[in-house]
C-alpha cells in the first residue's frame, strides 16, 4: 500500500520501466494540435527570489463552527506542523506573523489538509473552505495567489490522473498505445493551457512564477530540460515542482539504467550548485527516492560522493542531510537498524535489541489493518512463524495504524501469536521514521548480532532464506 500525502516520491525504478517501449509497437508523430506548446514565462521582477515578511492569514470554515485548524509549512512533499488557531463560529485567525513565500497547508488534522499560497507581497491571506474535505472547497476571500492557485487545483488532480491513466493503458495495450498516447496528449495540452491561461491572468504572483516552473518546455532535451528553472530562488524548496521535475527528468533520461541514473544525478546537482540549500533539499529527495525504490547503490553513490565527498564543491550541506545519509547507511544490509522499546499488545514491553540476541533471525514486519497486500500475505506470515519458530526464529509485527482497535482486531482475526506493536500515527510515529517506512507490507530479517541480513519484498523470500540459513 503506498504512503499517504506525506508520501514520497514515487518509485524511479518503477518509472523507468513505465516508459520502456513495446517490442515492435509501431509508433506515430502527434497531430499539429498535439504538439509541444509556447512555453509561457511567468517569472517577472514582482515575483523573482524568495521573499519573507509579515502576513495575515484567515479564513472561514462552512462545515466546521468550532475546533482547531493548522498550518503547516511543505518542503518539497514533507510537511511540518508550524501553528495552530481556533475556529470560532466558522472562521479563524493566525494573525500576523512571518513567512517565507511558498505552498503551506492549512488543515483540521494531517488527513484532512489543503494547500495555499502565502506570499509576503500579500500582507493579507484570507481563504476560505465550502465543504469538510478541504481540498475539494478551497476558494479565495482576499488573496489573488489562492485565486489563481484554486482555480488550478480544482483541475490539476484530475488531468493529471487522466494522463497517468493513459499512459499505463497504452503501456498494456501495445495494439492501442498510439492512440492513448494521444490521448495523454490531449490532456497534458488542457494542463498546459491552463497554465498558460492563469500566468497571463494572474501575473507578477507566486503561484504564476510556480506554474511556470511546472511547465517542460524543454522535456526531451536532457541539455535544456532545466532551463526554465531558476535554482538560486529558494523558494522552489517549499513547492512540490522540484521534486516532481526531479522525479520526471529520472524518468525520462535514465532509461532505467544505473549509469543512466547517476548521470541525471551529476545533472541534478551541478544545477542545484547555485544555491546551498536548493542543492541539500535536491540531494536530500534523490536519495530518499532512490532509497524507497530499492536503489541502494545509488544512494551509496550520492553519499560517497556528494555527501561525503568533494562534488559539491564548497557548498555548507547541513546536518539534515548528514542524518538522512546515516539513516540511510543504517538500514542497508549488514548494519544495525535503530532499536525500539514499545508497548506488546499482549502485555509487556518489546524490546528488540533485547529480544533479536535471543534469536537466530528476528523479522520485522510492518504492516497495517487495511492494507490489502498486508492481508493477502497474512496466511504466509502465520505459516512461516509456525514453520520456523521453534528453530530460532521470531516475528515482531509494527503495525503503522492510527487506531487500537482495527489493529487489534487484525492481529486476532489473522491469528498473530508473535509480539504486536503499533505506532498509532501511521507513518508518522517515530518507529517508522526511523525505518523509513513509506509502504507496507516492509520487512527487515535480523540475525542474532542485530544486523541486517535481508530487506526481502515478500514473506516468500524470508521462508527461502530461512529454509537454506536455518537448518
Amino acid at each position: 500500500m503506498n504512503l499517504t500525502i506525506a508520501a514520497i516520491l514515487t518509485s524511479f525504478a518503477m518509472m523507468s520501466c513505465e516508459n520502456a517501449p513495446a517490442n515492435n509497437t509501431q509508433t506515430a508523430a502527434a497531430p499539429d494540435s498535439l504538439k509541444t506548446p509556447v512555453f509561457v514565462n511567468g517569472v517577472t521582477e514582482a515575483n523573482k527570489g524568495s521573499k519573507t515578511g509579515p502576513v495575515e492569514v484567515k479564513g472561514q470554515m462552512a462545515a466546521f463552527k468550532q475546533g482547531k485548524i493548522y498550518l503547516w509549512e511543505s518542503t518539497g512533499r514533507l510537511t511540518n506542523k508550524i501553528d495552530s488557531a481556533t475556529i470560532a463560529n466558522n472562521t479563524f485567525n493566525f494573525g500576523s506573523k512571518n513567512y517565507e513565500s511558498g505552498i503551506y497547508m492549512l488543515g483540521t488534522n494531517d488527513n484532512n489538509m489543503c494547500p495555499i499560497v502565502i506570499n509576503p507581497a500579500e500582507p493579507v491571506c484570507e481563504v476560505g473552505f465550502k465543504a469538510g474535505n478541504m481540498e475539494a472547497g478551497l476558494y479565495a476571500i482576499q488573496s489573488r495567489e489562492n485565486e489563481a492557485w484554486a482555480k488550478y487545483l480544482s483541475k490539476e488532480a484530475g488531468l493529471l490522473k487522466a494522463i497517468k491513466d493513459a499512459r499505463v493503458a497504452g503501456a498494456k495495450s501495445p495494439s492501442l498505445k498510439i492512440q492513448y498516447d494521444q490521448q495523454a496528449a490531449a490532456k497534458e495540452m488542457e494542463l498546459w493551457e491552463l497554465q498558460k491561461q492563469l500566468i497571463e491572468a494572474y501575473p507578477g504572483t507566486f503561484t504564476a512564477k510556480i506554474l511556470t516552473w511546472k511547465q517542460e518546455p524543454s522535456k526531451t532535451d536532457i541539455r535544456q530540460y532545466w532551463s526554465n528553472i531558476d535554482f538560486s530562488d529558494e523558494s522552489i524548496i517549499r513547492t512540490k515542482v522540484l521534486t516532481d521535475r526531479i522525479e520526471n527528468f529520472m524518468r525520462s533520461f535514465s532509461k532505467g539504467e544505473e549509469s543512466g541514473f547517476i548521470n541525471c544525478v551529476a545533472t541534478v546537482a551541478e544545477n542545484a550548485k547555485a544555491s546551498d540549500k536548493v542543492l541539500e533539499f535536491s540531494l536530500n529527495q534523490m536519495l530518499t527516492g532512490f532509497y524507497e525504490s530499492n536503489m541502494e547503490n545509488i544512494c551509496a553513490y550520492i553519499i560517497d560522493n556528494y555527501v561525503n565527498g568533494d562534488a559539491c564543491g564548497d557548498a555548507d550541506l547541513s546536518n539534515i542531510i548528514k542524518s538522512t545519509a546515516e539513516s540511510i547507511q543504517n538500514l542497508s544490509i549488514g548494519k544495525t537498524p535503530p532499536n525500539f522499546v514499545m508497548e506488546n499488545m499482549n502485555g509487556g514491553t518489546y524490546d528488540l535489541y533485547a529480544n533479536a540476541s535471543k534469536n537466530k533471525y528476528t523479522l520485522i514486519m510492518f504492516w497495517s489493518s487495511w492494507c490489502e497486500h498486508c492481508k493477502g500475505e497474512a496466511p504466509e506470515v502465520k505459516k512461516c512463524y509456525e514453520d520456523w519458530h521453534g528453530k530460532g526464529f521470531d516475528i515482531v509485527g509494527v503495525s503503522i495504524d492510527r487506531n487500537k482497535l482495527p489493529w487489534q482486531e487484525a492481529v486476532k482475526t489473522r491469528a498473530f501469536v508473535f509480539p504486536n506493536v503499533c505506532g498509532m500515527k501511521e507513518y508518522q510515529s517515530p518507529v517508522a521514521k526511523d525505518y523509513r517506512v513509506t509502504r507496507t507490507p516492509t520487512f527487515f530479517l535480523l540475525d542474532s548480532d542485530k544486523h541486517i541480513v535481508l530487506k526481502p519484498k515478500g514473506i516468500k523470500e524470508v521462508q527461502a532464506f530461512l529454509a537454506k540459513n536455518l537448518k
